[in-house]
């Protein structure tokens, strides 16, 4: 008897001590979309990929950034990439943050969030911020696109940059991606006035590397364009040394001190 009274014992102190996680697929229609949660309490800190990446990039960094604020952490994987399905009938930009929209408000987040966001995923975080003004308490951009880069113009030549095997296989393999490609200019030209703004905070973290697919003669652009958005009234802007475009794999330091100041900051 005492056996097992210790026992119970041990496994409510190891329950207690552990965070909850849920993996999970959620029906936003005709298709679901795949998250992965960490229970917490407070602000939930959502957390958007870059293109062609999954919820599952994150994994090195989400458990100490919940260590640190005790938030509820939520990845997901975008239509058509990691575990989530896709319809092809219904898949644009504006579409897939409407989802992610159902999404939150089925799990219980669609009160107020906190959003950490990587290159193109800032136009998602933008979108959803842009819709949800008031629900979004802050969010940080880790060496994110902007439309002062990123214009329909340099979209347009972009695009043809990608060769047709490459796009046939990035269709077999990455079809979230390919769809997300195919609508690259219309989405640059439709997000040119609904990017984030001062009315949010807003830390804004840049890669010392500049990322591979900047061109030599265009790198000035981007860091400006970078500092135009990170020196905002209402945002910071940080110079990640020695890290490449996913700052976290280098620098994981800098990306989780600044997640964690801007989420006390605004709780």
């Amino acid at each position: 008897m005492n056996k097992i009274i210790l026992l119970l014992i041990c496994l409510t102190t190891y329950n207690f001590g552990q965070a909850q996680t849920i993996d999970t697929l959620i029906n936003v229609g005709n298709h679901k979309l795949h998250f992965n949660i960490i229970k917490g309490k407070g602000t939930p800190i959502l957390f958007e990929a870059g293109n062609g990446d999954d919820g599952s990039v994150w994994q090195s960094i989400t458990n100490e950034i919940h260590k640190q604020t005790k938030a509820t952490i939520i990845t997901y994987d975008r239509a058509g990439l990691g575990k989530s399905e896709i319809d092809t009938t219904k898949i644009s930009f504006q579409n897939e943050v409407k989802d992610l929209e159902i999404a939150l408000k089925k799990l219980g987040y669609s009160k107020k969030i906190f959003i950490v966001c990587h290159s193109f995923g800032g136009y998602y975080a933008s979108l959803f911020t842009h819709r949800n003004i008031k629900k979004v308490k802050g969010v940080v951009c880790i060496d994110i696109a902007t439309p002062c880069f990123f214009t329909k113009k340099w979209s347009d030549e972009f695009i043809q940059t990608i060769k047709e095997e490459d796009w046939k296989m990035i269709k077999q393999y990455k079809p979230g991606l390919f769809y997300a490609l195919n609508s690259f200019s219309n989405t640059a030209e439709f997000m040119q006035d609904k990017f984030l703004s001062s009315k949010t905070p807003v830390t804004m973290i840049m890669a010392e590397n500049i990322q591979p697919m900047i061109k030599e003669d265009e790198k000035e652009k981007w860091i400006n364009c970078c500092k135009e958005l990170g020196t905002m009234p209402n945002h910071n802007f940080v110079i990640a040394k020695n890290a490449d475009h996913k700052v976290w794999e280098r620098n994981p330091a800098i990306v989780i001190e600044e997640i964690v100041k801007l989420y006390k900051k605004t709780k």
